[in-house]
């Protein structure tokens, strides 16, 4: 029965070390993710950067061509309101990261819960093992001590 309790507690010590690897790998992935994402960022900013010079051009040209005032004022629109969806989406991926983090914290702080409580058992085990094993020792030496008395007593009567 010892075994068991014993293979139980190594079973749930191995579920936990697979949760950690997984939790590891999983932050893993996620600093992965945040280096793509921010590499997109540095493309966006460059695409950023050669809109402005397209638009610096287009307001050179402003003074030469009439007409293309119309086309630079919709080139503008379409800058600011791609500008807004990029803000938007870097938001949102902040706030994704934001929960992540929140989450990854909870999980953390609920593993090391699990092992407080493994770490309780454990030593719950040990102490009644313990006073098993002295139990065990006690009823030996006392039931030594009965069979010889009982010894004593056979001989004195035959």
């Amino acid at each position: 029965m010892d075994e068991t309790v014993l293979q139980q507690v190594l079973d749930k010590l191995g579920n936990i070390e697979g949760t950690l690897h997984n939790l590891v790998e999983g932050q893993k992935r996620l600093e992965e993710e945040q280096l793509t994402i921010r590499k997109e960022q540095q493309t966006i900013r460059r695409e950023q950067q050669i809109l402005l010079q397209g638009q610096k051009r287009l307001e050179e040209e402003q003074a030469y061509l009439q007409s293309g005032l119309k086309e630079l004022n919709e080139l503008m629109t379409a800058l600011l309101h791609r500008q807004d969806e990029t803000d938007a989406k870097l938001e949102a991926l902040a706030t994704d990261v934001h929960i992540i983090h929140g989450e990854i914290a909870s999980l953390k702080q609920g593993l090391h819960e699990l092992e407080e409580k493994v770490d309780s058992h454990y030593h719950q085990l040990n102490e009644r093992l313990d006073n098993i094993q002295l139990d065990v020792d006690f009823a030996v030496h006392k039931t030594t001590a009965n069979e010889r008395e009982l010894y004593k007593i056979k001989n004195r009567l035959f």
